[in-house]
């Protein structure tokens, strides 16, 4: 009895341990652990078991990653609240990619808003948008605004579906400014709505240049939809620090990583 309570008090600080080392690198593999816990393949194994059934991570080939609940999204009048300093120097390192003459195509998002609010002094630029509240906030401006139409996701002021892609499938663009909801390294890029999704997606084929505009609360985040792996955009403008390891990863999938 006293065996099986001091194996059983091992076990409970092994997952404890387990957990922070998954929360910190999103994934662990067992011949690492068994380094780390100087224990066998079969004990780690059994642990990550027991983590498993708790919800706390899923089981991968030779380790395990960290299992959250996919982010349901939240309605933009909320999501232009949050991390607006973040936004705003995402912002107005974008604008500095639009120049007189080009055709943008600008996805819907609370970061996006901040890239058209910037905007509005520039001249002789091209945007085609889904976004209503994007076309709104450029109507008094000097720019040609192209509106795609489509069925309206009234959370996000957004058009989308396949009148949406009809639109956009009749149009070429020199860049694309996108938002996402959640990026992970495994899954890609994310959003709630398998439709916005699949509109994204065509939106990403009709530019010539894919730039991502995310804060760094997007990172190790994912939701329902899947617009595409990371390796298909060309840049991330971003505010998250991240660590050589990170930079090598996107760099060596073609990705230029702006951090402002």
């Amino acid at each position: 009895m006293e065996t099986n309570n001091r194996n059983r008090r091992f076990q409970e600080e092994r997952i404890q341990e387990i957990l922070k080392v998954l929360e910190k690198e999103k994934r662990v593999l067992i011949n690492d652990l068994c380094k780390t816990f100087n224990t066998s393949a079969v004990t780690i194994r059994k642990d990550l078991g027991v983590m498993e059934k708790q919800g706390l991570l899923k089981r991968t080939h030779g380790g395990a990653i960290l299992s959250k609940p996919l982010f349901p999204g939240l309605p933009l009048n909320e999501k232009q609240k949050l991390h607006l300093e973040e936004k705003e120097r995402i912002a107005e390192e974008a604008v500095k990619m639009v120049h007189e003459g080009d055709v943008v195509i600008i996805d819907s998002g609370s970061t996006t808003t901040q890239l058209a609010r910037k905007m509005k002094g520039l001249k002789g630029v091209t945007v085609i948008t889904n976004a209503v509240n994007i076309a709104l906030e450029l109507l008094d401006s000097e720019l040609e605004i192209i509106l795609t139409g489509g069925v309206l996701q009234k959370i996000s002021y957004t058009l989308i579906g396949p009148l949406a892609e009809d639109v956009l499938r009749k149009i070429s663009a020199d860049k694309l400014f996108q938002g996402v909801d959640g990026i992970d390294y495994e899954i890609g890029l994310t959003t709630p709505d398998i439709t916005e999704a699949n509109t994204s997606r065509v939106m990403m084929q009709r530019a010539g240049e894919n730039i991502l505009l995310a804060d760094s609360s997007k990172f190790g985040r994912r939701s329902l939809g899947v617009i595409c792996q990371i390796k298909e955009i060309d840049k991330i403008i971003t505010t998250k620090k991240m660590d050589k390891l990170e930079l090598k990863k996107l760099n060596d999938m073609g990705v230029e990583v702006i951090i402002v």
